[in-house]
């Protein structure tokens, strides 16, 4: 019998009662296409509200799930991304909270790619011992984007955007920390 151990878990929902064509408009009127992003707007701009509450009490469930009921924990940066800004198709981290959030308002292609933390497991692997990837075997998962979709994953899980065409794609990133 094999038993997983060190584990990390994403979530996915599929998000109802937010309105993506205001955030839509919002994302595409205050891009920082390339640029450093304002991370505290999203946070307090009311076209957000709905989303941000969502968002947070879905970023709870994630985490008493896997850690407990003892803290709760609070967005404290959000930002809005366009298409393949350079800052998210190159792998990434956030370091300022514990866990992270991305919602697609709109998307007709790509992919959110986590990639393995512990790839040097992976190290002897041949490409002919393996007849289908498994938590065991994958150098990367591949979530697909999708319109009205939470990706809820721990903030140090190095992951990149990628898109295959040049259609418009908006992404609404979010960091969350402890409440104390």
């Amino acid at each position: 019998m094999i038993i997983p151990i060190f584990s990390t878990g994403i979530s996915i929902y599929n998000l109802e009662g937010v309105n993506n064509s205001e955030i839509v408009e919002y994302v595409k009127a205050n891009s920082n296409f390339n640029k450093l992003k304002d991370v505290k707007t999203i946070l307090t701009e009311p076209v957000f509200k709905t989303l941000n509450n969502i968002v947070e009490e879905k970023i709870n469930e994630h985490y008493h799930q896997i850690y407990n009921n003892k803290y709760d924990v609070v967005l404290v940066e959000g930002w809005g991304n366009l298409n393949n800004d350079d800052s998210i198709t190159m792998p990434h981290i956030h370091t300022t909270g514990i866990i992270s959030a991305v919602y697609y308002p709109y998307a007709v292609d790509g992919d959110l790619t986590f990639l393995n933390p512990m790839v040097g497991l992976l190290s002897n692997q041949k490409f002919d011992m393996i007849d289908e990837y498994n938590p065991y075997t994958s150098e990367y998962i591949s979530v697909p984007s999708e319109t009205n979709r939470l990706v809820i994953f721990n903030c140090v899980l190095s992951h990149f955007a990628r898109c295959k065409t040049k259609s418009d794609r908006i992404s609404i990133a979010y960091n969350a920390g402890i409440k104390k």
